[in-house]
């Protein structure tokens, strides 16, 4: 994540707690789950998996989930997104997160996590952005919601 990990986690933070007073506990873990694939999905977008996107997504995961997931579980969520999207394609797994984002009502929330993780990984390139303006768009965000996570990442960022 670089010199502003501290920064970004601590912004993920403040989102975090506000997703998690909305959603009920047995929802908890079905949208943490979602979110970590969309995070994975935007950082991934490129197919390259390197190791400073991998921490993100991970140290993102512990946040999120207030230290419910663990490094370990978090590495293992990591792994099983990066055999699906080789496995099935990248089209096919975003088409997948976005419908479960959508269903569970949670598309803000998951593409607020991507872009997080995307942003404090070397901010969002070209591929990564298409990523998440396809998922956003698969789950029903129009590209002007999408434009607006962005910015109030960005802002937190710099704060």
């Amino acid at each position: 994540m670089g010199s502003d990990k501290t920064a970004s986690l601590s912004a993920l933070s403040k989102h975090a707690d506000a997703l998690r007073r909305r959603l009920a506990a047995a929802e908890q873990n079905e949208v943490l789950g979602a979110a970590v694939e969309a995070g994975c999905l935007a950082a991934f977008g490129d197919l390259e998996v390197d190791e400073g996107e991998r921490r993100a997504i991970i140290d993102a995961a512990g946040v999120l989930s207030a230290g419910a997931v663990v490094e370990w579980e978090a590495e293992s969520l990591v792994d099983e997104c990066v055999k699906r999207i080789a496995d099935e394609g990248i089209e096919a797994c975003v088409t997948a997160v976005a419908g479960k984002l959508k269903r569970l009502g949670q598309a803000e929330a998951g593409l607020l996590f991507a872009v997080f993780v995307a942003q404090a990984s070397e901010g969002i390139d070209h591929l990564e952005h298409g990523v998440l303006e396809a998922m956003a768009e698969e789950a029903g965000l129009a590209a002007d919601e999408l434009a607006v996570i962005i910015q109030k990442v960005k802002g937190d960022l710099s704060a």
